[in-house]
């Protein structure tokens, strides 16, 4: 026993205690499952020949380090955010040698905050600049119109001013993604009145993509799938109230301007650019994510090669099966992919790859649109949408758990 209160003891002055609390915040930040962070935190003990007791929950992390009753407890509680993808890389850079024993706790908690103190790579401009191109992406994904992509640049635009302006306003960041859907919104409507631009309730998704709670959803059920009742039902919740928020946001919009909502909430896809815009978008999406989200230059190539190996995959689960099948597959194909590039020399984490192909897949867009056709009371089609809806988010949670499994030697093994 006084050997075990020893290493308690040293465990706790060496400050692994305080580098597991700050690095499970940091993780939780970074939109990684519950279960993969507990993963990690507990092969970091286990590096340090230390027992470990981990709960993390979206939001809070209680950890005991010890295998006594009066071993240290120490519980924390991570603010809402997201952080930019080359902290998260270089996160992961630490982990990497914190699970190999190969740096001690107090100097990783000083990188870790090393880390979490740098700055947005290319700054306000690249964040403006870089949903122009996110928006514009997502917009040629959904084959629009050629007036139609310029309004999703402008509309892009605008959000991003917003998102400048919401940095380190936590209390703005909880009313921003009514804001911009009421913004958005007005602005489109004004112009299909007056004439200037010609469209539907489709226009808007292009902005507002980043404020669909596609990741959240999809991870949410992911957690519930695992065994992670609390932290999984919790971010389902979350994910649907985003999404009646940004609807609130749109009706007031439409309230506003007094247009028909049974006119605009009408989506006819026009395909009007050519069979080629997807293809294109797709890359546009990952030049903006790379400006937008701050994503470094090594892992931009892994980035682009997970997004068309999701978007290829889901365009040929859709043509062989079905669109739930397409939503499976691309899922499936991406998680094995970035389990792969991540343990090769590149060294890319798999989240980082995986997390903007969530946007390609677009179960939060899917979500919207089966709110929008119930607010015009078409009761039966929205109905028919949500049950869709929840089977895509099902099954790309499915493609993420049977990938996990499927690539689960590879994590045990030694990174290259």
């Amino acid at each position: 026993m006084e050997n075990n209160d020893l290493k308690v003891n040293v465990t706790s002055s060496n400050g692994l205690m305080e580098f597991l609390t700050e690095l499970g915040k940091a993780l939780t930040a970074s939109g990684i499952s519950v279960v993969d962070i507990t993963s990690i935190l507990e092969k970091i003990a286990q590096a340090y020949d230390a027992k470990a007791e981990i709960l993390v929950f979206p939001t809070m992390l209680l950890l005991k380090i010890g295998e006594q009753e009066s071993a240290p407890l120490n519980a924390a509680i991570q603010k809402p955010g997201l952080l930019p993808l080359n902290q998260v890389s270089e996160i992961y850079d630490l982990i990497y040698l914190a699970e190999a024993g190969k740096i001690s706790p107090i100097e990783g908690k000083k990188c870790l905050r090393k880390i979490l103190s740098e700055k947005h790579k290319f700054g306000p401009l690249g964040i403006l600049f870089g949903y122009i191109l996110f928006s514009m992406g997502i917009g040629m994904l959904l084959q629009p119109t050629p007036e139609q992509l310029i309004v999703s640049g402008v509309l892009g635009a605008i959000v991003g001013i917003l998102l400048i302006f919401s940095r380190g306003r936590t209390r703005f960041l909880l009313i921003l993604p009514v804001v911009a859907a009421l913004i958005v919104t007005s602005l489109s409507i004004l112009g299909v009145k007056y004439g200037l631009v010609t469209g539907s309730v489709a226009m808007l998704l292009p902005a507002l993509a980043y404020f669909l709670p596609g990741a959240t959803l999809t991870t949410g059920m992911f957690e519930l799938a695992y065994g992670e009742i609390i932290s999984g039902a919790s971010r389902v919740i979350y994910g649907t109230a985003i999404l009646f928020l940004i609807l609130f946001g749109v009706l007031v919009g439409i309230q506003i301007t007094g247009i028909s909502q049974q006119n605009f909430l009408v989506t006819n896809p026009l395909n009007a650019l050519g069979w080629w815009a997807p293809y294109l978008g797709v890359f546009i999406f990952a030049m903006g994510m790379y400006l937008f989200m701050s994503i470094k230059n090594k892992d931009l190539p892994w980035v682009i090669l997970i997004l068309y190996i999701a978007f290829f995959g889901q365009q040929a689960g859709n043509h062989f099966v079905g669109g739930v099948f397409g939503a499976f597959s691309g899922s499936l194909l991406m998680t094995i992919s970035g389990t792969i590039i991540e343990r090769l020399d590149h060294k890319t984490p798999s989240i980082v790859s995986i997390m903007p192909a969530f946007w390609i897949l677009v179960p939060g867009a899917l979500g919207f649109m089966s709110l929008a056709t119930l607010v015009s009371q078409n009761y039966f089609t929205a109905i028919t949408d949500g049950i869709m809806v929840a089977m895509t988010i099902v099954a790309i949670s499915l493609g993420l758990l049977i990938g996990a499994v499927i690539t689960e030697p590879l994590k045990e093994m030694e990174i290259i």
